[in-house]
């Protein structure tokens, strides 16, 4: 049977619940005829089954897609938990001046939590928070001329269209799949954030050591070792003769290390805390497939989260941003959304036609 996919509308709604508990509820159309067309192309082109074996074989593509999705549940809920509230920890509460002329609020990318710990402190240096939004902004950029490298190469302006304007819903297959593919090389990238300040950086001495321990071949060269011998006997001469200032130094620079990896990992661990109820149980994902027909194909995916930090209680201040620059905030702001969904990441979007 052959299914025209047509383009869909991704629409979400967002409902605060009297308790306090944040509702997120997605759906995604174009995906679900994706879903459709892989539960009957080949079941129903198969004239050796019965129907109730059809219908066992699409119950089984069900539990496969939801279970798939089950994977990337935790990481989408700790990444809206940031986006609607938590953010605030890091970034304070950020706003920028409009074409218009007034204020508006800038919206959390999400991305926030793998800045905890690089943050400028009372006890130690980092980035301010204008400075990480205006990090996420070059992110932003650049993965703005990548998606317009890309369309050009391909012939794809019209998608570069559609995924550039952060309202346009009418997204197909193949642009979420590129979306999907752009959101997980930037959390790839920040994941390891921490590890870009300056207390991380190596000596030439670490490096050596690095190059040993990770490639074996290397090891055992011998202008290498000879290398690492001399490096290690001028550590250990700087050691013996370090000054009580070089020492303080040294001390420091551990201080903070251990004190970045200790925030950074706080944070983590406590966003994925709050995604708990009174009892201890994990919020999850719902998800209703609608599959009675083609045309009406749909998934439909509900989020509760808990009620998160509200961002006003931090005062509000302005970031000054080039028109380049919050272009491109405001597209990273947009992107996790579709990017990182358990949806979008299933093999609804992976699978090849």
């Amino acid at each position: 049977m052959n299914y025209r996919m047509g383009k869909g509308v991704s629409e979400q709604k967002i409902e605060q619940l009297p308790d306090g508990t944040l509702q997120i509820q997605s759906t995604w159309p174009q995906l679900g005829r994706v879903f459709y067309r892989l539960e009957h192309d080949a079941i129903d082109a198969n004239a050796s089954l019965s129907e109730k074996q059809k219908k066992e074989l699409r119950d089984k593509v069900k539990e496969i897609i939801i279970d798939q999705c089950n994977t990337y549940e935790r990481q989408y809920e700790a990444f809206e938990y940031v986006i609607r509230g938590r953010a605030v920890e890091i970034v304070g509460n950020p706003h920028y001046i409009g074409k218009d002329g007034k204020t508006h609020e800038l919206p959390y990318t999400g991305l926030e939590g793998c800045y905890a710990g690089s943050e400028k402190k009372l006890n130690r240096p980092g980035l301010t928070q204008e400075q990480i939004i205006e990090e996420e902004a070059t992110i932003g950029l650049e993965l703005l001329k990548r998606l317009k490298k890309d369309s050009i190469e391909h012939y794809a302006w019209s998608s570069f269209a559609r995924i550039h304007d952060p309202e346009n819903g009418a997204l197909d297959r193949e642009d979420l799949k590129r979306i999907n593919l752009l959101w997980t090389s930037v959390v790839r990238r920040l994941n390891q954030r921490i590890y870009e300040n300056q207390e991380y950086k190596k000596t030439p001495l670490e490096q050596v050591e690095a190059i040993l321990k990770g490639d074996t071949r290397l090891a055992s060269d011998r202008h290498i070792q000879e290398e690492y011998s001399k490096l290690l006997k001028e550590e250990e001469a700087h050691l013996k003769n370090e000054t009580p200032e070089e020492r303080a130094r040294r001390y420091e620079k551990e201080r903070i290390l251990h004190d970045r990896l200790e925030e950074h990992e706080r944070f983590r661990n406590e966003t994925y805390a709050h995604l708990k109820d009174a009892i201890g149980r994990e919020y999850h994902i719902e998800y209703r497939i609608d599959d009675r027909s083609f045309p009406s194909a749909n998934i439909i995916e509900t989020l509760r989260l808990p009620k998160p930090p509200d961002r006003n209680t931090a005062p509000p201040y302005i970031v000054k941003l080039t028109p380049a620059q919050l272009e491109g905030y405001l597209f990273l702001a947009h992107l996790g959304e579709k990017g990182g969904n358990p949806v979008t990441r299933s093999v609804l979007t992976t699978e090849e036609e």
